[in-house]
This record gives structure tokens, C-alpha cells and sequence, in this order.
């Protein structure tokens, strides 16, 4: 009996080992099948295996294979192992594994020693496979180029991307997937030994990579693309519309004419529509205007408008190093390029100006894309160059603790200083209190091209233009003290057709002669004048470019005072309640901020300490409101005012007076009092007043009745009147 059972048991076995092989071979001929694919993957023992691969081992190189038996491929389950499936030794000494049909995440082994022993182990891992657009759209003319992203974080070495998508050919493809970094080739993707079917293309990718695709000149549609990894079983897809674009045109933002001074930058505004990405533009004609510029673009923002900037000073000086275009934003410029030899700076008058899409390498080798614009231009307009002038130089003061960059953006601007104006902190003056920012406000026109070929005001002066600041009452005998503003002491704000340079006065090394770093002291009057002597921009030739007379120049003064502080009153005089007013006048600079403190002093009692921060008013002027309800007639305090750290006003006594009401009297002959006095009691005077009192009394003041019957009597003879008349009824 027990025999026969032992050979029902290793029946049962043997039938359970055949039928899992048989599972297996009929899992990898139906659905399963279809995951497997054609790559291999050498392991080592306890590799890891991608889902899909052919997992390739080399019995023979191994010392690990000591059985006699068949390969079997088993499920690790520790003490319990799992048959899957029988193996087939190759030819060559390995072993292949399909891993389409086994489990991610588990650990398999192969033996010919039986369950109990593993030769090699592997654990199969699903490879993490993503893909996706940048964009869910794109067009087909213009701008055609959106990044894919190709993505697996558990894989890091190249693994070849099998792509299709209905409705797109080989062809479309190998031009979507053009670029250089997709390492793209038609391949055999379908395995019917034809690359040529349009079954799709083969691309190349390392671990994760972000690269672009082309769809210029493809159908629009709506397209799916499916990428799945050669070698194992990832897969992934994802959508994006490609839409018809036109071919687009270039046109100019400003419908009328621009206008620029002589020597100024001009800003240029073109508009792309459709698939307008770059194009050409044209400054004048050489045969009619003498002067001939041109420069091509492209609109690198995609916001489709380019703005380019043209220097009429820079235009035609030969000079390499000076940019006659220079272009905003994100945008770009190249092949720019003049004609015209000019002498002198480029001449007022009208321009023409035209544009069109044509560049360079868009039309044929035997033009250029100026040539292009000027011959089928797209749109024309013109630009009128103006005659330049110097105006104005005004003086202006802000306090020393100004920040000129108002918006505090990092850069300042007119803006910037015109909100300082509209904030009264920036006030025009010729007198400026030592601590405080003298500004020099320049009124020109054309000085921006100069500016911008020098890099900046800055490096302007001295270099075409000049700024100089003269003492015009010094000592007698004495040379004037002098500044150089070269010398880094001027903060300059560049504006439209303005210039503004302010001096910190009290910091600011002066010179007189050899004597350096003196101070400016109060008293000391200045002269500044600002002179252009830019030969060019003026247009003059040697001989001219000595004579100061041919220069243009504007100036204005100024004078220095010691910062003064004082209080309205001295002692200062509060009565014991609230909104009690401090006040006082300065000569620093409107804007100015000060802080008010107002101490207990003597036997006063509470104590007390209040501070309050004020700014001196456009007339100089400056208050602070407060509460002085919780204290008495007598109690005496202390004022201090102090500005940047500093005491300005030091201890100026204060008391607690007695408030000084008057009685006003009323239309009907009443006296009432107003303010905080003494109240009015129900005594009568002895006669009525029709003037206030001059002093206070000590007594209540008495609200008095108009002279006659008093309220009690003329009720009496009322009563009798009414008696009376009804007797005589």
C-alpha cells in the first residue's frame, strides 16, 4: 500500500512538473508572447532583469553548474521553490530566458540540481518608461520645434525606442525625429524584414533625455505617438495637434513716421504674423540718401514683435566698436550691415525704412536678404532725423537718506525720480543744506546714441560731454574749490530727452589746485555747467572742434548752508490732553525724515517717554501730534529732535499749562465758555457782560438770563393775567 501511494505521489509530481512547462510554452505562443522582445541581457548572479528581455546565461563559464540533470527555471520562494519552466541549452554554452510571461518584482533561479540549489539567480524589474510633449501643440510653419521628454529613472545606459504613429510615414518621422541627439534610423520595427514598409523608426536614448522634435511642413492633425523599448516590455504614448499656420509677413508696430533727434536711438517696433520668425530690416537706400543700414532678426521670444534700436549716432562712424543695432528682450540680431561712407554725423531728414521676411538664407546666393526687403518689401514707413539741441540745466535737492530707486527694482529710473517728485521728496531748490543731495537736472535731446556708444553717462563725461562744478566766492585770493564728478562721486539716472546727476554735498571731495578732499562749507556758492563737445555729434570738422564757441552748454547754481533745526516755541507749551502740537522748521530737504522725542523731566509724575516720526514738508515745516491727557498743569518735559542718527534739536524745555478757554457770548445774551476752562454754574452775575472776561476766575463763571421777569415770575403773572380775565368774564 505504502509503495503504491509513493508512486501516486511521484506521479502526481511529474505530472505538475510537465503541465507547468507546458503553461509556460503555451503562455509565450498567446498574448503573452506579444511582450516578449528581441534584445538580451547578460547577467551575473542576483542581476536584475528588465520585463521583456532575453535573459542570457552562460552555463558553461560557470563553476556554479555541478548537476546532471535538466535546467529548470524556478520561482524563489526561500525553502519552498516553484518549477516554471524547462530550459533549452543553445549551442554556444548559454541559456535564454524569456521574461516576457514572468512576474515584476519577483525573484527567479535557474538550476539543474533540483529545487533546493540555485546555479544563478535574477529578480525581474518593469522598466519605468514615460514619455511626453512639451506643448499639446504645435505648427507647421514658423515655430515648429517642441521638446519631447523621454524618461526612465531605473535605466541608465542606451536603450533603442521603436516610434509610430498612424497617418505619419517612415518619412515624416525620420523628419520629426531629425535632430542629431535622437540618433534616429528606419528600421525593421514590425520584424517582417522590411525597414521600407513604413512600420516605423528606431531612436536611441540614455536614461532619461529631453530633446527636440521638427514638425515643420508636416499635415496638420491630431497624432499619437507610441514609443515602446525594444528590449523589454515598456511602453508608453502621448498626443499632440499640429496645426496649419500660414506663412506669415513682417510689418511695422507704428502706423505713422517715427521721429529721432540727431544723434538720439531710435526704437523700432516690427510685428510678425503667422509663421513669422525672422526677417530683414532696411534704413534708407544708398542711391537716394547717401546711407544705406540693414539687419536681420528673429523673434527668439515667440511674443511676435521684435524692437530693434538704431543709433543715428553710431550710424556710419566706422568705428567697429560702437553697435549701430542693438535689439530688447530676448530677441536676436546678425548680419547687420552699412553702405555709404559718411563724414560727418548722419544728416537730418527723412529715411525710408522696409522690412520683409527674406534673409539671407532664404533667398538666393545672388542677392542678399536687404536686397530682398528693398526690392518686395512687406511694409515701408520712414524715420525723420531732427535737429538736436541742448535746453536746460535746473537744480533740484533730496534728503540724504533718499533711495533714488523708488520702486526698488534694482535699477533706477526718470520714473523712479518722477515718483519722488509726485512724493515731494525730490523738490526744486538752489539751496542745499550740508547732509542733503544737490540734483542736476539736464534737458537735451540726441545725447543718447553718444551715451549708449560710450556704455553709460558716466563714461560719457569727459568723452563728448562734460559736467563742471566751480565755486564762484571763494576767499579771496584763492583759487575756487572745484569737483571732479569723473571721479565717481555722482550718482547719474538716465531719462527721455533728460539727464539727472546728484551729488551727495557733504560727502563730495572737492579740490582747489593741488589741495584735495576739501568739503563743501556753508556759504560756498557753485556754478555747474554742462557742455557738449562731441565733435561728431556736432557736427564740426578740426578746425571748429578747438573753439570752445562752437561747444553747447547750460548751467545753474547753487549754495550751501549748515543744516539748521529749530522748534515753533521755546519753552514748548501743551495744556494736559490729546492732539497736543509740536512743530518746527528746518532747511534740509523736503522729504527728510525726523523723529520727535518727548521726555518727562523734574518731579513730574507718571513719567513718561514718546517718540514720534515726522517729514519736513514741502515749505520746510515739520509737526507731530501728542497726548498729553494723563498729565497736570506743571508737569515739565524735554524735546529732542534728531535726523539720521543724529540730534538736531537738544533739550528744549516744555510745561503742562493751564488751557486758556474764552466765554463767547450768544445771540439771546447768554455767555457760554469753549475749550477745556471752568464750567458754568447756575449763579447769576451780578450783571451781564457783553464781552468775554480777559482772565479766568476762580470761582465758576454763571450763565446769566436776559434783565427782567425771571422764568418762576413769569409763569406768576400769567396765572394772574388768566385770573383776571375770567373775573371780568
Amino acid at each position: 500500500m505504502t509503495n503504491t501511494n509513493d508512486k501516486i505521489r511521484a506521479l502526481f509530481l511529474t505530472a505538475l512538473m510537465v503541465f507547468s512547462v507546458f503553461a509556460g510554452t503555451v503562455a509565450l505562443t498567446g498574448t503573452t508572447a506579444a511582450q516578449e522582445a528581441a534584445g538580451n541581457s547578460s547577467f551575473s548572479h542576483n542581476g536584475i532583469v528588465f520585463q521583456g528581455e532575453d535573459a542570457v546565461w552562460d552555463y558553461e563559464a560557470s563553476d556554479d553548474s555541478t548537476g546532471s540533470g535538466d535546467y529548470q527555471l524556478y520561482e524563489d520562494r526561500g525553502e519552498d521553490a516553484a518549477p516554471v519552466r524547462q530550459l533549452q541549452e543553445d549551442d554556444d554554452g548559454t541559456i535564454t530566458v524569456k521574461t516576457g510571461s514572468l512576474e515584476a518584482g519577483t525573484t527567479y533561479f535557474i538550476s539543474d540540481q533540483g529545487a533546493d540549489t540555485a546555479d544563478v539567480r535574477f529578480t525581474i524589474r518593469e522598466q519605468d518608461f514615460s514619455t511626453s510633449f512639451d506643448n499639446d501643440e504645435v505648427g507647421n510653419q514658423g515655430s515648429t520645434t517642441v521638446d519631447l521628454e523621454v524618461a526612465s529613472e531605473n535605466r541608465v545606459e542606451d536603450y533603442t525606442v521603436e516610434v509610430t504613429a498612424d497617418d505619419l510615414d517612415d518619412s515624416d518621422l525620420m523628419t520629426i525625429f531629425g535632430d542629431d541627439a535622437w540618433n534616429a534610423a528606419n528600421a525593421d520595427v514590425d520584424g517582417d524584414d522590411d525597414a521600407d514598409d513604413d512600420d516605423g523608426i528606431e531612436v536611441t536614448v540614455s536614461g532619461t533625455e529631453d530633446n527636440p522634435t521638427e514638425f515643420n511642413d508636416i499635415d496638420a492633425g491630431n497624432y499619437t505617438f507610441n514609443f515602446e523599448v525594444a528590449d523589454t516590455s515598456a511602453e508608453a504614448s502621448d498626443s499632440i495637434v499640429v496645426n496649419d499656420v500660414a506663412e506669415g509677413e513682417t510689418s511695422f508696430a507704428e502706423d505713422s513716421s517715427l521721429e529721432v533727434a540727431q544723434g538720439g536711438v531710435a526704437n523700432i517696433t516690427i510685428d510678425l504674423s503667422g509663421a513669422a520668425t525672422d526677417g530683414t530690416l532696411v534704413i534708407g537706400e544708398e542711391d537716394s540718401d547717401g546711407y544705406q543700414a540693414s539687419v536681420e532678426f528673429t523673434d527668439e521670444d515667440d511674443d511676435g514683435q521684435v524692437s530693434i534700436l538704431f543709433n543715428s549716432y553710431a550710424a556710419g562712424d566706422g568705428d567697429p566698436d560702437t553697435d549701430v543695432f542693438t535689439v530688447a528682450s530676448d530677441d536676436e540680431i546678425a548680419n547687420s550691415d552699412e553702405s555709404g561712407a559718411l563724414s560727418s554725423i548722419l544728416a537730418t531728414g527723412e529715411y525710408t525704412i522696409a522690412t520683409s521676411t527674406s534673409t539671407d538664407a532664404s533667398v538666393d546666393s545672388d542677392t542678399t536678404g536687404a536686397e530682398e526687403t528693398l526690392e518686395s518689401p512687406e511694409d515701408i514707413s520712414s524715420i525723420f532725423i531732427e535737429e538736436r539741441s541742448t535746453d536746460e540745466m535746473s537744480t533740484w535737492t533730496a534728503p540724504e537718506d533718499v533711495d533714488f530707486d523708488a520702486d526698488e527694482d534694482g535699477d533706477t529710473t526718470e520714473e523712479d525720480l518722477n515718483s519722488l517728485v509726485e512724493d515731494g521728496v525730490l523738490t526744486e531748490d538752489d539751496t542745499v543744506a550740508l547732509g542733503d543731495y544737490v540734483v542736476f537736472q539736464v534737458s537735451a535731446t540726441g545725447l543718447d546714441g553718444l551715451v549708449d556708444a560710450e556704455g553709460s553717462l558716466q563714461n560719457a563725461i569727459d568723452n563728448g560731454l562734460s559736467l563742471t562744478i566751480e565755486q564762484t566766492n571763494p576767499v579771496q585770493n584763492r583759487d575756487p574749490k572745484t569737483l571732479d564728478v569723473s571721479s565717481g562721486d555722482v550718482t547719474v539716472v538716465e531719462g527721455d530727452g533728460a539727464y539727472y546727476l546728484a551729488i551727495d554735498v557733504e560727502g563730495a571731495d572737492f579740490e582747489r589746485g593741488d589741495d584735495t578732499g576739501l568739503n563743501a562749507e556753508d556759504g560756498d556758492e557753485f556754478e555747474s555747467e554742462f557742455t557738449v563737445n562731441d565733435q561728431w555729434l556736432l557736427g564740426l570738422d578740426d578746425d571748429e572742434a578747438g573753439d570752445e564757441d562752437n561747444y553747447e552748454s547750460v548751467n545753474s547754481t547753487f549754495a550751501v548752508e549748515d543744516a539748521e533745526t529749530e522748534l515753533d516755541s521755546d519753552p514748548v507749551e501743551v495744556t494736559a490732553s490729546e492732539n497736543q502740537s509740536i512743530s518746527g522748521t528746518t532747511n534740509l530737504a523736503p522729504g527728510t525724515e525726523l523723529t520727535i522725542r518727548v521726555r518727562s523731566s523734574g518731579d513730574t509724575q507718571p513719567r513718561f517717554f514718546n517718540t514720534k516720526d515726522v517729514t519736513v514738508q514741502s515749505d520746510g515745516t515739520f509737526s507731530g501730534e501728542f497726548d498729553f491727557s494723563e498729565q497736570a498743569e506743571g508737569d515739565t518735559f524735554n524735546v529732542n529732535v534728531r535726523h539720521a542718527g543724529s540730534t538736531v534739536v537738544d533739550n528744549v524745555e516744555g510745561n503742562v499749562v493751564e488751557s486758556t478757554d474764552t466765554a463767547t457770548p450768544t445771540d439771546n445774551g447768554t455767555v457760554t465758555t469753549t475749550g477745556t476752562g471752568t464750567p458754568a454754574t447756575d449763579e447769576p452775575t451780578d450783571e451781564p457782560t457783553d464781552e468775554p472776561t480777559d482772565e479766568p476766575t476762580d470761582e465758576p463763571t454763571t450763565t446769566t438770563t436776559t434783565p427782567g421777569f425771571t422764568a418762576v415770575l413769569a409763569l406768576v403773572a400769567l396765572i394772574g393775567a388768566a385770573l383776571l380775565a375770567t373775573r371780568r368774564d
